[in-house]
């Protein structure tokens, strides 16, 4: 008889999720180019985890709870086994919808209510210039969009 255990697919589920929240918020890649000149041009300087930021103890939410649907089998899988890796991962893009939607609220209070551009990720430097308000007007305007680097 195969036990399955629960506390795994848990980890799993929480592990996916904290990956694709380093995905949207965090990880942003740095490419050679006339923007980065400390970098070969067509190199990637962000390959690895010494170069960009994963996240980490403190960017898991404080309170996460993660509970699996119990006493519904899949009868057509292996084991009964579930999916448990891709779909916590993107199930993180709530984050950065979160984000978008806090940033679209400081700028409401600022009277800044038209369309945000906000690209993946959402870091802490494009959240900060993207609320605009008077510590950030001396160096952005209203349509400020951040250049990517791919």
């Amino acid at each position: 008889m195969f036990l399955c255990n629960f506390d795994l697919f848990l980890t799993q589920v929480e592990g996916a999720f904290i990956q694709g929240l380093g995905w949207v918020a965090l990880e942003e890649l740095k490419w050679g180019d006339a923007s980065h000149k400390w970098i070969r041009p067509g190199c990637l300087y962000t390959c690895g985890p010494g170069s960009y930021k994963i996240p980490s103890l403190n960017d898991i939410p404080f309170k996460f709870n993660v509970s699996l649907l119990k006493g519904n089998p899949n009868v057509k899988a292996i084991h009964s086994s579930k999916a448990v890796g891709e779909p916590p991962f993107f199930m993180a893009s709530s984050v950065f919808f979160a984000i978008k939607d806090a940033i679209l609220a400081a700028r409401a209070e600022t009277g800044h209510t038209g369309w945000l551009p906000l690209d993946n990720p959402a870091t802490p430097e494009r959240i900060r210039m993207s609320c605009l308000d008077e510590f950030t007007a001396p160096f952005v305007s209203s349509d400020f969009h951040p250049k990517l680097s791919v």
